[in-house]
């Protein structure tokens, strides 16, 4: 791993914890409480954050998302019996892999999101897909082990971002992925909207990747 600033990642994690209203709302919307089951996958097939396309998946086909609504529909029973993220995440990888355009980013989003209603949680295993992989590509020193390509351990990253979950990380590898070498310094004035010394408009926080 290269050496990184802790005071960096200590900025990069409460920049992060600061949007945690945000990101609680978008929890409530996936879990759906009250709804049927059935409601939650729709959300989810579709993308549908608060009435609106995802911006994760404003790049994809209507037909690619009903296609995946109706993918995880065929498999409901199975999704609300997974034991765990890692079986979530394969069984919407099996349905996602025959629809054309839903890639690996649609498929961790919709056991990310599903995972809400469902209550489960990966422990130990942060999950990659492609702007994650990248932040966890540089943290790594340019290149990950072939067996990290999908998932790397809460160990592989800096101590400062272990106080967060590992859905968390995950977010945090993404959003920041070319923030998380900078020094202090560094990150401060991209804050500020400056590359060096003086005054610039503050950035908006980001609340997800």
């Amino acid at each position: 791993m290269l050496a990184v600033y802790p005071e960096t990642i200590e900025l990069i994690v409460k920049e992060y914890e600061a949007t945690d209203g945000i990101r609680a709302a978008e929890v409530d919307w996936w879990r759906g409480d009250g709804l049927p089951f059935g409601a939650v996958v729709d959300r989810v097939g579709r993308a549908d954050l608060f009435g609106k396309r995802h911006p994760h998946q404003r790049r994809l086909s209507m037909d690619a998302l009903e296609a995946g609504a109706a993918a995880l529909h065929a498999i409901s029973g199975k999704l609300q019996k997974a034991v765990d993220f890692y079986e979530l995440w394969q069984l919407v990888q099996s349905a996602f892999r025959p629809i054309y355009g839903l890639g690996e980013l649609a498929i961790y989003d919709a056991a990310e999101r599903l995972r809400y209603r469902l209550e489960l949680e990966s422990e130990h295993l942060i999950y990659l897909h492609a702007g994650a992989r990248v932040g966890a590509r540089r943290l790594a020193g340019g290149r990950l082990k072939k067996e990290s390509a999908w998932g790397i351990l809460r160990y592989d990253v800096p101590i400062g971002l272990r106080r967060l979950c590992t859905h968390e990380i995950e977010d945090v590898l993404c959003i920041y992925k070319d923030e998380l070498l900078l020094s202090p310094q560094e990150f401060r004035a991209r804050r500020s909207g400056s590359s060096g010394p003086g005054c610039g408009q503050q950035r908006e926080i980001r609340p997800g990747c």
